[in-house]
């Protein structure tokens, strides 16, 4: 995936600049309708199956639980440093597929420009680019006290042409992950303003459905069905500010933002399986 992650931006690192930001707990708002899941089964590492079939409002257009060797078709891993991240770099051998899970790593001494460093993995799933969509991640994060390696869950634009638009939502900012936040980032191409952010109080390292409802009027977040944080409207944005429309992609990272090092290779994020849904209508 050449260029694309370069061009990434760790959100974590412009939080002072938030024009909203909301502090909520994780048991808030359950959502009207919930989402079709298979039987689960020993197969199911995080004790969650998959999602199946359609709900209402929504077509599942896309499952991927990661029951293979290698990543699937579709997906591609991360090579090289982020954009206005001098710490971090990326590296395809840091991402793995095994045991019904997607895995990302750190391997030692592997960044070409600093020494004494770890990279991180990072992947983006480009086989159903759309413009609106719910999506759902099912993850945890590794309990890191000391380190700040980022772990995100995000849409990014599938052209390479323009950014923002960036819709981060999962990130957190590495060490114990007691709490997460949700960045929407609306800014005009190439104007990384009037970011509206969300954050969460729960334990990261514990698996759970993180997801994003984007429409042409709204985008909600949500943890284990369950709304969290506030609806964003389009009608709450005002200049430069815009409302996502492009194309977008499922991209999922480990992303080292500071110093600190790890004592020995760990594993930053576990996957379970991620659904892409379209409207449907």
């Amino acid at each position: 995936m050449a260029g694309k992650p370069a061009q990434i931006h760790g959100s974590m690192l412009f939080r002072a600049m938030a024009v909203l930001a909301a502090e909520v707990l994780l048991a808030i708002m359950p959502r009207g309708v919930a989402h079709s899941v298979g039987s689960s089964s020993a197969s199911d590492p995080s004790g969650v199956p998959v999602p199946t079939g359609n709900i209402p409002g929504w077509n599942l257009v896309y499952t991927q639980d990661f029951n293979g060797s290698s990543l699937p078709t579709g997906w591609g891993a991360y090579s090289g440093q982020p954009g206005g991240d001098r710490y971090g770099y990326w590296d395809p051998a840091d991402v793995t597929v095994s045991n019904g899970e997607l895995h990302l790593g750190t391997r030692a001494k592997d960044d070409p420009k600093m020494s004494n460093t770890y990279s991180t993995g990072g992947v983006g799933f480009y086989g159903h680019p759309q413009t609106y969509g719910m999506y759902l991640v099912r993850l945890k994060a590794d309990y890191e006290p000391g380190l700040e390696i980022s772990d995100i869950a995000l849409l990014w634009p599938s052209s390479n042409n323009i950014w923002p638009p960036e819709i981060d939502f999962y990130e957190d900012s590495g060490g114990t992950r007691s709490g997460s936040s949700a960045t929407l980032h609306p800014g005009p191409n190439g104007d990384d303003c009037c970011r509206i952010i969300e954050n969460l109080r729960n334990d990261a390292t514990q698996w759970h459905t993180y997801g994003i409802e984007w429409t042409p009027t709204t985008i909600t977040y949500t943890i284990d069905d369950k709304q969290w944080g506030s609806v964003i409207h389009k009608s709450q944005l005002t200049s430069p500010a815009q409302w996502p429309t492009v194309n977008m992609d499922l991209c999922l990272q480990s992303q080292n933002l500071g110093t600190a090092q790890p004592a020995s290779p760990i594993e930053t994020m576990t996957v379970d399986w991620v659904a892409e849904y379209a409207p449907s209508s």
